[in-house]
């Protein structure tokens, strides 16, 4: 499946530059990469015609809650110049030590995923 949406590469210096202000050290640009799944999959839904620039951003999975807060809190001037924020892929991804033949929810998982959607609905 393609999803065509352009990019916005001043939405993406603009992002840097964010982020480079709010004493993050490094920022890469990378042109070279497409969308990953997480964003064309939700985006298609939302506008099938690929007509809205986009630009992803990675979360860094080896980084703990406030790194990624502190990526929020640089990235909040972007709210009043019209962009728009999707937070998208999975909340509990399986880890490594999950058997490959396992198709169920681990209870864990299931519980932290509730516990996510409790604290996002009340706005914790």
């Amino acid at each position: 499946m393609k999803y065509p949406a352009p990019g916005s590469p001043k939405l993406a210096k603009r992002v840097q530059e964010l982020l480079i202000a709010g004493g993050f050290k490094t920022a890469r640009l990378d042109e070279s990469r497409g969308f990953d799944h997480s964003s064309w999959v939700p985006l298609s839904l939302m506008y099938p015609e690929a007509d809205i620039p986009v630009c992803q951003l990675s979360v860094q999975p080896h980084l703990d809650a406030t790194h990624h807060f502190n990526v929020g809190r640089a990235l909040a001037p972007l709210k009043e110049e019209g962009v728009l924020f999707i937070g998208s892929g999975g909340a509990v991804h399986p880890s490594d030590d999950t058997p490959h033949w396992f198709d169920g929810v681990a209870p864990w998982a299931a519980e932290f995923d509730q516990w996510l959607e409790d604290a996002l609905i009340s706005g914790r």
